[in-house]
C-alpha cells in the first residue's frame, strides 16, 4: 500500500464523525497532544520566528501556540486535502497548503527559522526509519536555526503493530553520523510522555 493510502486510510476514517481534533490525529488525549507541543515550545525561543509545520493536520499547534502568546509567521503543510481544508475553515492567520512536500517541496534553503513534525513518523510505512533521515535531510536545507520532531519511544507500555518506534540513543547516532555537517547540538527530551520524545536540532 502506497503511503498516501495508509494515511488516508487511517486518518480520514476519523474524519466526519465529529470527534476533536486530537482523536481524528491520533493523539491519545488533548494533554498529551499538548504536552508535545510543550517539548518543542519549552526548547526552541519561537516568539517572532518563522516556522514550517510539516504534517501540521488541522491547525493545532498553531492554535496551541496562540494560546500561550507566542507570534510566529507560520507555514502549515500537509498531504491530506481534508485536513488543510479543515484548518483554513478556522481563520488562523497563516498560510496551509496541501502537498507532499517530499515529492514536489516548493520552498528555498533557507526560507524558515525552524522546521517542525509532529507525528509524522509514527505510522508504520514499511519504511519509518528511510524516511526519517529522508525527512531530516529536506528540513536541514529548510532550515536556518532549528529542526524538531518527535518520535514513538520504544518503551512505550502499549505497543500496536501499525506504529512504528524508535531508540532515542540509536536516533542520535544516526544523526551524528548523517548529518555531521549539518548539525551544532542535538537534544534529546524524554519523560514528558511514556511513549513518546523530541528531538531538538540546532544548526550550525
Amino acid at each position: 500500500m502506497k503511503k498516501i493510502e495508509i494515511l488516508k486510510s487511517y486518518y480520514e476514517t476519523n474524519m466526519g464523525k465529529g470527534l476533536p481534533d486530537y482523536r481524528i490525529l491520533g493523539w491519545e488525549s488533548k494533554e498529551a497532544q499538548n504536552l508535545r507541543f510543550d517539548a518543542m515550545i519549552s526548547n526552541i525561543p519561537l516568539g517572532g520566528m518563522k516556522l514550517l509545520d510539516v504534517g501540521c493536520g488541522t491547525g493545532n499547534l498553531l492554535e496551541y501556540l496562540n494560546t500561550k502568546n507566542i507570534k510566529v509567521d507560520y507555514t502549515g503543510v500537509d498531504i491530506l486535502k481534508s485536513m488543510i481544508d479543515c484548518a483554513k475553515e478556522k481563520g488562523l492567520d497563516a498560510q496551509f497548503y496541501n502537498m507532499d512536500i517530499f515529492c514536489g517541496n516548493p520552498f528555498q534553503g533557507g526560507s524558515f527559522d525552524v522546521v517542525y513534525a509532529s507525528g509524522i513518523f509514527n505510522l508504520d510505512l514499511g519504511n519509518n526509519r528511510e524516511f526519517l533521515l529522508k525527512a531530516l535531510r529536506l528540513f536541514c536545507r529548510l532550515s536556518r536555526r532549528y529542526v524538531a520532531f518527535n518520535l514513538l519511544h520504544c518503551a512505550s507500555c502499549d505497543k500496536e503493530d501499525k506504529y512504528c518506534y524508535f531508540e532515542p540513543d540509536a536516533v542520535l547516532k544516526t544523526l551524528e553520523r548523517e548529518l555531521p555537517g549539518e548539525l551544532s547540538g542535538i537534544r534529546i527530551i524524554e519523560g514528558y510522555l511514556q511513549n513518546d520524545f523530541t528531538v531538538i536540532c540546532r544548526k550550525k
